[in-house]
């Protein structure tokens, strides 16, 4: 009898202890899909905003709370602007300190996500910065080309972070 009672109150305590536990977004939100059209660049790097765009819609896809669709059919739309790109010596050679090998590159945009319906904010313009550093090989062009997918990944987890995530 005593076994089938504490056999009884460990079950009961195993299937209350996961009651508040949920899968998904934390919170309600009042858009389910979101659309992404190409960033505008203000900067001279060409490039950037396919690179920018193309890694949030990725990031969003692979996160799955919201479903990326095309303007015309979208709850909300992510608006986003680059306004600086940035290229900063980090360490000199070991024989030449003056001559660098490797930098941090960064790139700064401005985000906001508007209510399609509403046209109300649901994200206030909001600056955000990715960065990375890469060492210098046989050319700058090179490192940049190869340092630009991991800035562009790190903006869009700030991004996805910040649709998704409902504190």
């Amino acid at each position: 009898m005593i076994r089938r009672y504490l056999a009884f109150v460990m079950l009961a305590g195993l299937l209350t202890g996961c009651m508040g536990y949920r899968i998904g977004a934390v919170g309600e939100r009042r858009y389910q899909s979101i659309a992404v059209p190409m960033f505008r660049n203000k900067t001279v790097t060409p490039q950037l905003e396919a690179q920018v765009t193309n890694a949030i819609i990725k990031r969003l896809q692979e996160d799955g709370t919201l479903l990326v669709q095309n303007r015309a059919t979208a709850d909300a739309v992510l608006f986003g602007t680059i306004t600086k790109y940035d290229r900063r010596a980090v360490r000199g050679a070991f024989t030449d300190s003056g001559v660098p090998r490797e930098y941090r590159l960064s790139i700064t945009a401005v985000v906001e996500v508007l209510d399609q319906r509403t046209g109300a904010h649901i994200l206030k313009p909001t600056t955000l910065t990715g960065t990375s550093e890469t060492f210098i090989g046989t050319d700058l062009q090179s490192a940049d080309e190869q340092a630009l997918p991991l800035i562009a990944e790190d903006i869009a987890r700030q991004i996805a972070g910040l649709l998704t995530q409902n504190w």
